[in-house]
C-alpha cells in the first residue's frame, strides 16, 4: 500500500494474458525488434533473472485487450505513477524510497521505505533486441501511450529520483500491477 494505491511488490512474471492465452516468448533479437504484437522475455533468458527481476514485456503486451495483469489489477496509467511518486515526496526523491535495499550497482541501493522493492532489471532494446543494463536501471511501463511511443518510469543506480519518459513500444520493460479502484 502506497498512499491509497495497492501495488505489486514484485515485477510481473506472467507468461499468459489474463484470459489464459500465452504471450509469445523466446523471440530472437531480430524477431523482438520487428514484432508489433505482444511479447515477453526474461533478461538474458536466465532462470535466475526470472526469479529476481520477473519478465520484460513490450508495450504491445501491456496494451493487449486480453489483459496483462490478473483480474482486479491493471498496468498503471502515467497518472497513477505520478500519484505514487507525488505521495512519496515528488519525483526528485521518490526513487530512493522505491529502490530495494540491495541489488543495485555500485552501492546505489535505496531505503525501500515505500515497500515498492524496485530492482534494476534492465531492459530489452527495441533497436537490436539486446538485453542491457541489469544492475543499473529499473524500467516500468505505464499503460499510457504518447503518440507512437508510451510513457514509462525508470530508476537509475546513481540517482535518488524516479524519471519519467516515453519510449518505443517495442522496448522490453518490467511491469508492475496496481489494484483496480473500488
Amino acid at each position: 500500500l502506497i498512499g491509497d494505491q495497492c501495488w505489486f511488490a514484485e515485477n510481473l512474471r506472467s507468461e499468459n494474458y489474463e484470459n489464459g492465452d500465452a504471450i509469445p516468448s523466446g523471440l530472437s533479437d531480430s524477431e523482438w525488434t520487428f514484432t508489433t504484437s505482444g511479447a515477453t522475455a526474461v533478461y538474458g533468458e536466465s532462470a535466475s533473472n526470472l526469479e529476481t527481476y520477473g519478465r520484460l514485456y513490450n508495450w504491445y503486451a501491456v496494451d493487449d485487450a486480453r489483459g496483462l495483469c490478473p483480474s482486479g489489477w491493471h498496468v498503471p496509467t502515467d497518472g497513477e505513477w505520478t500519484v505514487m511518486t507525488d505521495f512519496l515526496g515528488g519525483a526528485s526523491v521518490a526513487g530512493g524510497q522505491m529502490k530495494a535495499t540491495s541489488g543495485w550497482h555500485d552501492g546505489g541501493n535505496g531505503t525501500n521505505s515505500s515497500g515498492f522493492s524496485g530492482l534494476p532489471g534492465g531492459f530489452r532494446s527495441y533497436s537490436n533486441g539486446y538485453f542491457s543494463d541489469a544492475g543499473n536501471f529499473g524500467t516500468w511501463w505505464s499503460s499510457s501511450p504518447n503518440g507512437s511511443n508510451a510513457w514509462y518510469r525508470f530508476l537509475f543506480y546513481d540517482f535518488e529520483s524516479v524519471s519519467r519518459n516515453y519510449y518505443d513500444l517495442r522496448s522490453g520493460f518490467s511491469v508492475r500491477c496496481v489494484r483496480d479502484a473500488e
